[in-house]
This record gives C-alpha cells, structure tokens and sequence, in this order.
C-alpha cells in the first residue's frame, strides 16, 4: 500500500499519540489500583485502631473482673459494673471490627476472637456469681486458674496479620509507583527516539528528494532541457511534484524543438538550405556591434551569377534551380568557418559575410569560389563571358564602428559588384575608396 508523504506523517504522529494515550492508560490503571490500595491501609489503620481499643476494653474487663474478686463488699458493684461496661465496649468493638473487614478471612479471625470472648466472657460471669453467692475462695481460684491469654493471643494474632497485611499494601504501591515511573520513563524515551527516528528518515527522504528538484531546476534555469527525468517510488505530493516536473520539461523540450525548427525555417532559404535575406540582415547588425566594441573589420564579399535570367529562360526553371542550389553549395563550403555566413540575398545574388578578416582574406575566398566553379563545369550557352556558369564578385572591408552605420558595408560591396559587371563580368572586383572608378 503507497501512502502519501502526509499520510505517513499523520501514521507517525498517530503512532506517537497512540503511546502516549496507552501510557496515560496504563499510568491510570496503576494510579487506580494505588488509590484502592492506599484505602486499603487507611481501613486497615482503622482496624487496628480498632483492634488496640479491643486490647484496651479486654484488659480492663478482665482488670475489673479480679478488682471485683478481691474488692469489699462495699465497692465490689462499682468494679462490676466497671467489667460489665468494658464487656459492652468490646463487643461493640467486634461488630465494628466486623464491619470493617471484608475479607473471609480476617472474618475468620475475627469470629475465631469473639468465640473466645464469649466463653471468656461467659466463664467469667459464672466465676463472678460464685463470689456473689458467697463462694468467693473457690471464685478467686478459678479466676486465676482461667486465663486471659487466648484472648490477647487472638488480639494479637489479627494485629499482626493487619500489619503484614498494611506492609503488603505498601509495598504493592511502592512496586506500582517504581512501575509508573518505569514506564513513563521508557515511553517519553520511546516516544522520543521514534520523534527523532521519524524526523531523520523523513527528513533524509526529503532533503533527497529536494536536492535532486533542486539540481534539475537549477539546470534548467540556465539554459539546459537535456536534464534525465526525475523517478520518485511512492505516490505522494513530492512524487507528482516531480512527475509535474518531468511534464513541463518535455513541454519545455518540445516548445523548444518546435521553436528551433521555426527558427530555422524562418532563417534558411527554402530552395538553397543556406541562410536566407532575413538571417543575413540579422547577423550583418549583430556582427558589426559586436565587431563596434574593440574597431575590428567586417569584411563582405557578393556574388551575382552572369546571365542567370538567359540561363533560366533556356534551360527552364528545374535547371535554374539546380544551379542556383549548386552555387549555394559552394559557398557553403567555401565559408564553414565560425563567424562566417553564406546566404542568398535575393534572386542570383548570394553573400558572405567574414567577421575580423582583412580584404586580403576575403579575395582568396573569393577566387577559390571562383575556381571551384569553374571546376563544376555547369553549362552555359547563353553566358557572353563563358560556355559555363560565371559570377561576378564584389568585395568590401569597413572597420566596425558606432559611429557608422552597417548599411556602408553593403553599399560599398554592391559598389564594388557594379563595377566587376561593368567591366565585363566573371571576374573580382574589390572597393577602395582611393579607385576614382567608385567616383564615377
């Protein structure tokens, strides 16, 4: 099952709240069970209290019973009386002591008590009455022969075993408070460690990730679309990030594609291949600006093929394409060089532009065109100059300056191109300002 990226974070922060809400719970639990045991040593407290009460009516019972027998006459009701009252309050003490305790077996004990009270109890009005007969030698042997001694014993006995039974209690809540205490401990630790396992592997899985929408972003923004796509495993919002991504680059490449192709055709002759009137425009401005900031020279050499129109006409259209495709051809070849363009400029006419190289450089371009053509042997019945196809050529060189406009690297060429047809075609002719035929 993929999870999104907020998902996984709602599970985690769940997976901490659950443990917390089972500590809490658990943490309650054992409070509970502290609370009922605390209750249970404050009754037990009570019990005791009862119990010491129990020992004190007993003893004094049994105090009063032996003042009774060896009392005179005179006060003899008063120390009665004192063992009847002291009867009374240990039995009221045993129905509370009952009361109190709920467990069968301190309910044991208890009654195990109270049987021996009552015979105590029983044995002892019987011993008394013998005095009260007159009996009282054989009442005072019998009283001392009867022993008080089952009964503290049985006193005792509950005592201890609600003493051991208090220290239970206490020690119970003791190992529940170490538990509590345990527990809080190991959670708060747990939840701690599982925060920051969480906040690392999450954070890893994200910077990552970033990075990598980072690193392609970047590439992208300068310039680069060849970026590999982004493959995220998962299906959360940092995945359709990328895959997003991955859309608008293709989008981008494609735009691109089409724009470059545009571009092309919109800069490219379409019968030719080489650039068209448009391209030249565009880079005869940028070369002379660029050419502008350090007074470099931008030479510029025009071909116009002789007799094209006659040619045209006789030898038809598909010929005079052909020939104007071979031409182009040529000196395509004949300027491959960086910062050097040949184009058609309309018609037969065709140029090449020469950024920072001299008049020199230019020429020898020029008359290896020439050779070249006259190489190729393209036939020409109706040329005046040739049996074969021939250009004239025009030749200028202008330092690049602000302070000149391009438009005179043209001019001067053309001027140039005027004066080669002039003086017979098939030939160069190069302009220089000092010839007095470009004042003519």
């Amino acid at each position: 099952m993929v999870f999104s990226l907020r998902k996984k974070l709602y599970i985690s922060f769940m997976i901490i709240i659950v443990l917390f809400i089972v500590t809490a719970t658990f943490s309650f639990l054992l409070s509970r069970k502290t609370v009922h045991l605390m209750n249970d040593i404050l009754l037990s407290e009570k019990r005791l209290e009862v119990v010491q009460r129990l020992n004190l009516f007993a003893r004094t019972a049994n105090d009063n019973g032996a003042h009774y027998l060896l009392a005179p006459l005179y006060i003899e009701d008063d120390f009665k009386s004192r063992f009847d009252t002291s009867v009374d309050y240990v039995n009221e003490g045993i129905a509370e002591l009952s009361d109190l305790t709920p467990r069968p077996e301190d309910q044991r004990l208890i009654l195990h008590f109270k049987d021996k009270w009552t015979a105590y109890v029983r044995d002892s009005e019987e011993i008394l009455s013998l005095k009260k007969e007159g009996h009282v030698t054989q009442a005072q042997e019998d009283y001392t022969k009867d022993s008080f001694d089952p009964i503290a014993f049985s006193l005792h006995s509950f005592y201890i075993s609600e003493q051991t039974q208090i220290n239970s209690y206490k020690q119970r809540i003791e190992d529940s408070s170490r538990t509590i205490r345990v527990v809080n401990v190991a959670s708060a630790s747990f939840a701690i460690l599982l925060s920051i396992f969480i906040a690392v592997i999450l954070s890893n899985y994200l910077l990552r990730r970033i990075r990598l929408l980072k690193t392609s972003a970047q590439t992208v923004a300068k310039g680069d679309l060849q970026v590999p796509d982004l493959r995220f495993s998962g299906a959360d919002e940092l995945t359709e990030l990328a895959n997003a991504f991955n859309a608008m680059t293709y989008s981008l490449r494609t735009m691109l594609d089409s724009n470059h192709v545009l571009k092309q055709l919109s800069s490219r002759d379409g019968l030719t291949g080489i650039a068209n009137r448009r391209c030249y425009d565009e880079t005869l401005e940028r070369e002379w600006n660029r050419l502008a900031i350090a007074s470099k020279p931008l030479s510029l050499i025009l071909f116009d093929i002789d007799y094209f129109k006659p040619f045209n006409d006789w030898y038809g259209h598909q010929a005079g394409d052909k020939c104007l495709q071979q031409v182009a051809n040529l000196l395509q070849e004949h300027a491959s060089e960086p910062h050097q363009l040949a184009s058609r400029y309309g018609g037969e006419e065709f140029a090449i532009l020469l950024s920072d190289q001299s008049i020199e450089q230019a020429m020898q371009i020029a008359e290896s065109i020439q050779q070249a053509l006259v190489k190729l042997s393209i036939p020409h019945s109706q040329s005046e100059v040739s049996d074969y196809v021939t250009v004239s050529v025009g030749i200028s060189t202008v330092t690049a300056t602000d302070k000149v406009p391009s438009s005179n690297l043209m001019h001067q060429a053309d001027q140039a191109l005027y004066l080669a047809k002039r003086n017979g075609r098939n030939q160069v002719a190069v302009y220089r300002p000092s010839d007095k035929s470009f004042s003519e």
